[in-house]
């Protein structure tokens, strides 16, 4: 277990501490599904009914996950300063959706009448073939199973790298929990529970640096210690690591992009109550992102001081834990990891299950089951999707955060192009959308499968800015078919 031996004592304490904060999901789950689990809607969407603080937060800590308590710090402990640039990436990435495309989206979904992304690229886009559902829907379902399966990887991770128990058992444990309440409360508890965890992911990610710079001797000594080991530059060609270059640099800056197109947090600007929180929430997500991202990074650049022969990178947030806090404190901490854990897999649990059920099931077959049908169906989807991934997730333990940006790819380069045209080019049609839902993927594999290509640059900078050229293009191509 990573050299951790905790008592037995310490064990309970720390258990206790995280089981309490289970519990306390498990209980927002079941208010939940006694408010809304009475229609489909509600199950889904949660009556369009969400504030600005639960769409923000839940919206960003959806966005995130594992990836941001563990991969982006262990970016930190192995890059050093150069992995500022993948925080800096994603707070433009919250920067350019609260001002262009959160209050945008939700205007004009309301107006179209909405309640999913598929719902609103054929509302837009005038799609009565149903071909942009079908595709979208099979993209999304196809991405959600790698990013929820690097979710319970994390859990497993977390669990291991504390000391409590096997990699195995921490993704069964996380794996299930998620799924109980996803599978009680739908999208309500979804957002709810979010909220909470959101809120303990920017304490943890704002106290923790802060004390691990001190405990490192500050920043003056951190930056001479990694002068030593080539880590202290940000600038290409000033580094001993070799994948710093302007490829790596514009790569971390593209994570931004993916941002425009991820259907989980697209979802929130969807379901938020009106256009006035809308903006508010912008604020308040903007201003989540720049405390959790360079938070994280920081403390990952510390431990790298505090504990240089750390041989899993994306252990250094467990490990800080348990070497200079409590068992009761290291608990929260648990909570707080396996809460930007579950933030993200319920998410894409509540999505990738509705996309299945909403955009492929009932529009396709036309005739609309009852209400009660519909939600246990969704259910019976939830629970396998959590199945297949806590079997992926036991089966291969891979790196978090290259599995993460994987998947962040194949959608973002798919959707993102379609939400920027949907929304600012009125004559965009269809076809575009189709073309940018076959390019994206498409480029997203193949640039990821060659070394030549991979090694060069993040495959989303590639195939988002190729998937946007061919729509703009095959949009005034067929622009008059259209139009006829």
């Amino acid at each position: 277990m990573n050299g951790i031996v905790l008592t037995s004592g310490a064990k309970i304490m720390m258990l206790a501490t995280f089981a309490a904060y289970l519990v306390l999901l498990l209980l927002i789950g079941y208010l939940a599904e006694r408010r809304f689990s009475k229609s489909y809607e509600d199950f889904i969407a949660a009556g369009k009914s969400l504030g600005a603080w639960v769409t923000a937060i839940s919206a960003s800590a959806s966005a995130e996950s594992a990836w941001v308590m563990l991969g982006l710090s262990g970016m930190g402990y192995k890059m050093g300063f150069a992995a500022y640039w993948a925080a800096l990436g994603c707070v433009l990435g919250y920067f350019i959706n609260s001002l262009f495309i959160m209050v945008k989206l939700r205007k004009m979904s309301g107006e179209l009448g909405s309640y999913t992304v598929s719902d609103f690229f054929e509302d837009r886009l005038r799609d009565k073939s149903h071909l942009l559902r079908v595709i979208s829907a099979l993209i999304i379902f196809t991405s959600m199973i790698l990013y929820v399966t690097a979710q319970f990887m994390g859990s497993g991770k977390t669990i291991s790298g504390m000391g409590i128990a096997s990699y195995t058992t921490g993704v069964l444990i996380g794996g299930v929990v998620i799924a109980l309440y996803v599978l009680m409360g739908g999208y309500a508890a979804v957002s709810w529970t979010d909220l909470i965890q959101g809120l303990l992911m920017v304490f943890v990610l704002v106290i923790f640096p802060i004390l691990a710079v001190i405990r490192a001797g500050g920043f003056a000594t951190i930056t001479t210690q990694l002068k030593q080991l080539g880590l202290a530059s940000v600038l290409p060609g000033r580094q001993a690591v070799e994948s710093l270059t302007w490829g790596f640099v514009i790569g971390q800056l593209g994570i931004s992009i993916g941002y425009f197109g991820m259907p989980h947090i697209l979802m929130r600007f969807i379901t938020v109550k009106d256009t006035r929180e809308a903006k508010r929430a912008a604020f308040i997500s903007m201003s989540w992102g720049v405390l959790v991202f360079f938070g994280s990074v920081t403390l990952g650049v510390a431990m790298r001081v505090l504990l240089p022969s750390l041989g899993d990178p994306e252990q250094a947030l467990p490990r800080f834990t348990v070497m200079h806090f409590s068992p009761i404190f290291a608990g929260l901490v648990l909570a707080a990891i396996t809460a930007a854990i579950m933030s993200t897999a319920d998410s894409q649990l509540m999505y990738a299950s509705t996309a299945l059920v909403n955009d492929l099931w009932i529009k396709l077959k036309g005739k609309r089951p009852e209400q009660k049908k519909l939600v246990t169906i969704t259910r019976v989807v939830i629970a396998v999707m959590a199945l297949i991934s806590i079997v992926v997730a036991v089966l291969k333990a891979q790196v978090i955060y290259d599995l993460v940006l994987y998947a962040w790819s194949i959608m973002g380069a798919a959707f993102a192009p379609i939400v920027i045209l949907s929304l600012y080019w009125d004559r965009y049609n269809r076809w575009g959308a189709l073309a940018s839902m076959i390019a994206g993927p498409v480029v997203t594999v193949v640039w990821h499968v060659v070394p030549a290509l991979k090694s060069r640059v993040y495959e989303l900078v590639p195939a988002f800015f190729i998937s946007l050229i061919l729509s703009y293009i095959v949009t005034l191509l067929t622009s008059g078919k259209e139009a006829g």
